[in-house]
């Protein structure tokens, strides 16, 4: 006889949550998976930033005459990837000629992405009131190309715990990259 009010089952969910993400990370990941490199942005007020300076009303970078200066980030951190999808932009005609800009998709085990950047449970927390877009100034390199986060979401819960993330990102153009000394090789 039954007893459903008792959960059953030989196995907690807490210890059924570290099998999945063990799985994630053995059959997933590091067979078909790939990498990206993930930049950390850091405001220029933070105590352990890097030495950002930043035009107060265009949010730029501003670089001075020695080629110092420009928005930084932290170093990158190499993120295994579940699933990486790429969605070519559509050329809209603009005043200065053609613009196309690519969306990429990714799927990303939540465990990993909070080991290896712990404020990132900070970012995603969706109460936090201090900044609405907080990875919106992160960057992302993959395959040369450089991203912006746009949109995240928790693709799996189970028993109140998190095992997917996704983040749909937006491409940053090559031109729009010209005053961040960290990505000039990818303006070119």
């Amino acid at each position: 006889m039954s007893r459903p009010y008792t959960p059953g089952g030989r196995f907690s969910s807490d210890w059924e949550t570290n099998e999945i993400h063990d799985a994630i990370t053995k059959d997933l990941t590091n067979p078909v998976g790939t990498t990206i490199d993930w930049y950390v942005w850091k405001p220029h007020n933070d105590a352990d930033a890097t030495s950002t300076q930043i035009d107060p009303i265009y949010d730029v970078g501003s670089i001075t005459y020695d080629g110092s200066g420009g928005r930084k980030w932290l170093e990158p951190v190499k993120i295994p990837v579940i699933r990486a999808v790429l969605g070519q932009g559509s050329t809209n005609m603009v005043q200065q000629g053609f613009y196309n800009s690519d969306r990429l998709h990714l799927t990303i085990d939540h465990d990993v992405i909070i080991d290896l950047i712990p404020e990132m449970l900070y970012k995603l927390d969706p109460l936090n009131s201090e900044s609405p877009d907080p990875l919106n100034r992160d960057r992302i390199v993959w395959k040369s190309q450089v991203y912006r986060a746009l949109k995240n979401n928790y693709a799996g819960i189970i028993n109140e715990r998190y095992t997917l993330l996704t983040f749909d990102c937006q491409q940053i153009m090559p031109e729009e990259l010209v005053n961040d000394p960290q990505f000039q090789y990818y303006a070119g």
